[in-house]
């Protein structure tokens, strides 16, 4: 499940027709807006980040639209594994001296 609030900036001449046009996306839900400003937010609930693309990019594409922006973005296609509280505790009673690193630093920077 992926739930999106996107900024919507609109031309206000073109706001109305616009702003039904986004109302009818699928898997868009218009949470406010303000005419006067031409800002429109709008809610996307998407099973993947495919379709939640999909539906931006829907939005993008609706006439009077100068921009469609993400602003949040919540995602638990990849969940934590079950066992997440088990090996928390054990990173937090590990002592940092006792943990060995084994990487190399410069390979982060080239």
């Amino acid at each position: 499940m992926n739930i999106s609030s996107v900024i919507v900036r609109v031309e206000v001449a073109a706001f109305n027709e616009a702003l039904e046009a986004i109302k009818s996306i699928e898997q868009v839900e218009v949470a406010a807006f303000d005419k006067d400003k031409g800002v429109i937010i709008a809610v996307i609930e998407a099973e993947n980040v495919n379709e939640e693309v999909r539906a931006n990019r829907a939005i993008e594409q609706v006439a009077g639209v100068l921009s469609a922006h993400m602003h949040y973005s919540y995602s638990d296609e990849n969940p934590l594994p079950p066992d997440i509280q088990t090996s928390l505790e054990k990173i937090e009673n590990t002592d940092a001296k006792s943990v060995r690193y084994g990487g190399d630093v410069n390979n982060w920077l080239n």
